[in-house]
């Protein structure tokens, strides 16, 4: 991660983490696309008091899809959609990554064997970058060590919250 590092001492830190990210993201607002900035730029991303933060939710479901048109179907995009139950388990995130360009999906071998689940444990923190190509990064990284880094066109993000009973 560019801007999160991997350790950080004091709220000190964090503050000057957060701020470099947001800056970085307005100098970049006007090459990514307006939902990535939309998503990566929101004051709820980084708040865990706020239910939309993807902070500490846990991943439910990663679809990989194949949208085809033409003739034989021989146009192809690839597309991922992620679903997260929140951290207050009172709703579902969906992030849809279109036209998928690339990604890299790490899972450590963290407890096999130990009768342990594995899973990929808590959403810790996540950067929306410019790629070298000029593309929509997205890197992830959970609490049980697996990293994500998916490079598309566009991110979009969507909230669920379950219904009151």
């Amino acid at each position: 991660m560019r801007f999160f590092g991997e350790q950080v001492e004091t709220p000190a830190d964090i503050k000057a983490q957060v701020e470099a990210y947001y800056d970085y993201l307005q100098s970049v607002k006007d090459r990514l696309s307006p939902d990535a900035f939309s998503f990566a730029s929101a004051d709820w991303h980084y708040d865990p008091t706020d239910h939309r933060c993807p902070h500490d939710s846990w991943v439910e479901s990663l679809t990989l899809a194949e949208p085809s048109s033409g003739n034989r179907h021989e146009s192809r995009k690839v597309e991922l959609k992620l679903r997260l139950l929140g951290a207050y388990h009172d709703g579902h995130s969906e992030i849809l990554y279109s036209e998928v360009s690339g990604y890299h999906l790490r899972m450590p071998e963290l407890h096999r064997g130990q009768g342990s689940p594995v899973g990929h444990g808590d959403w810790l923190v996540d950067e929306i970058r410019l790629s070298e190509r000029g593309l929509v990064e997205h890197e992830i990284r959970f609490s049980q060590g697996s990293s994500w880094l998916i490079e598309c066109e566009n991110i979009i993000y969507k909230w669920m919250p379950f219904k009151e009973s």
